[in-house]
């Protein structure tokens, strides 16, 4: 059964933000890379692979709606960070961005009486609950570790210690 069309042009959307997401999420990890934090490096390096899986899991459940995907452009990121702290609080508000997008798009769902689409989307809304957490997560061991080189070292191969 097809989408309704403004919840398809939304989901689109939403495909384009996560695929963004990955984008800024590879530049973070590139910008750690160079002042040699490989622990955060790696970290980003898996939220980058994260998000790229949403990405495709919208596009496959577009794809079984029997619709199209028109894959918009992607903005470059031309912000560059040289501070880890930095990078963490960027991090949450773009997933409270993202969290924000996602509970728009479960309305929309709702209101159009998609049922369907609105019991996809719940995975999603789980989801950024735990994305937030770990931004948050992040933005505190880097600011205890802001003035200590000791406390960044571990924190920095704590982070490396990144399972999924």
């Amino acid at each position: 059964m097809k989408l309704p069309k403004n919840l398809l042009k939304a989901l689109v959307n939403q495909v384009n933000m996560e695929y963004a997401s990955a984008y800024l999420y590879r530049s973070m990890s590139h910008d750690m890379k160079n002042i040699a934090l490989f622990g955060y490096a790696k970290w980003l390096d898996k939220q980058y692979q994260e998000e790229l899986q949403h990405a495709e899991k919208l596009v496959a459940y577009i794809e079984d709606r029997d619709d199209v995907v028109n894959f918009l452009p992607i903005a470059g990121v031309d912000k560059h960070y040289d501070k880890p702290l930095d990078v963490a609080v960027d991090s949450l508000s773009h997933e409270e961005a993202v969290s924000a997008s996602i509970r728009e798009l479960f309305r929309l769902a709702r209101n159009e009486g998609d049922l369907e689409t609105e019991i996809f989307l719940q995975w999603y809304i789980t989801e950024q609950v735990e994305e937030e957490v770990n931004a948050r997560d992040n933005i505190s061991g880097f600011q205890k570790a802001e003035n200590s080189e000791d406390l960044l070292y571990m924190f920095d191969k704590y982070l490396s210690k990144r399972a999924d």
